[in-house]
């Protein structure tokens, strides 16, 4: 299981820093992503350049400005290259329905696997086709898309890489680049007041405040929401802390097994009767159960006797 995060961001002189995983939480970047922006930052216009990084406290910082100004133009960069809709994809009416190779074709893919392969990996990225399929080249009935949606799914291209999921990586809806997070703007007077103490991130923050709940009342359905309306922000925002606090608030241990309550009765029976002959069949009669049972459970046992047996 991978590392939890622990984002920083501190104020130096005047001006906000940030560490890298900070970065990584902001945009949703990998480790390995966010170790490159760094590394290639000389291949890029000097005004647009990745932030050098400051040594404190035995940690690497950037200035959180000139990222935040970096990563928004990294995005434009990506979109900017996005390949780009034959013209008369605008031309059509967006009620038009086009077959699955036409939608292809005015969207310059390869072919109509390429949205066969976007359905398939990445369920929602790619817009649904129509209900009723249309006529293929060879008169067999194939996938239809509406225009209007395809025209949508083509300005929403950003360049971004996709998962497996169809979920992009980086900052999502309610923490658009270039911008505090709704969170961010939903906590900004708790941070501000606790500007003097130790830094905080909102999810630092809002990890404090879901861990404070749930030691006082324990975890149940609804606390995010509760969470959302009590501090403001984006109900699944708090979901993410809620889901995060839960563990680190690990359930109480699960009751021992039935083999693990024997094995418990077994070894009192060692530590007080000596390892007898015909233990496992006085055991069977007390407590029910086959001897051949009580034979594992005494063998199981035998091993945490601490001392010898009379």
């Amino acid at each position: 299981m991978p590392n939890a995060l622990n984002p920083q961001r501190r104020v130096v002189g005047g001006r906000a820093v940030v560490n890298r995983d900070w970065i990584r939480e902001f945009t949703g970047a990998s480790v390995g992503s966010a170790a490159r922006w760094y590394k290639v930052r000389d291949e890029h216009p000097k005004k647009h350049r990745h932030p050098e990084k400051e040594r404190i406290d035995g940690t690497d910082f950037y200035d959180e400005k000139q990222f935040r100004a970096f990563y928004t133009w990294f995005q434009e960069e990506k979109a900017s290259k996005v390949l780009k809709a034959d013209p008369e994809l605008y031309e059509l009416h967006p009620d038009t329905v086009v077959s699955i190779n036409k939608a292809a074709s005015l969207l310059n893919f390869a072919g109509a696997s390429v949205i066969r392969k976007y359905q398939q990996a990445n369920p929602g990225y790619f817009p649904n086709p129509v209900d009723e399929p249309v006529e293929g080249p060879t008169g067999r009935p194939i996938a239809g898309f509406r225009i209007g949606d395809l025209q949508d799914f083509d300005r929403g291209r950003t360049g971004d890489k996709l998962g497996k999921a169809g979920r992009r990586p980086g900052a999502q809806a309610e923490a658009a680049v270039g911008r505090p997070s709704a969170l961010e703007e939903a906590l900004a007077a708790e941070l501000s007041a606790r500007a003097g103490e130790e830094p905080l991130t909102a999810t630092q923050l809002a990890a404090q405040y879901a861990a404070e709940a749930i030691d006082h009342s324990g975890y149940h359905p609804g606390l995010a929401a509760e969470l959302s309306v009590q501090y403001g922000g984006p109900q699944q925002s708090w979901e993410y802390v809620v889901r995060t606090a839960r563990a680190q608030h690990p359930a109480a241990a699960p009751k021992p097994s039935e083999a693990e309550r024997r094995a418990d009765i077994a070894l009192a029976a060692l530590r007080e009767r000596g390892d007898v002959r015909g233990l496992a069949a006085s055991l069977a009669r007390e407590h029910g159960g086959s001897p051949d049972v009580w034979s594992r459970a005494v063998s199981a046992a035998r091993p945490k006797l601490t001392g010898p047996t009379p």
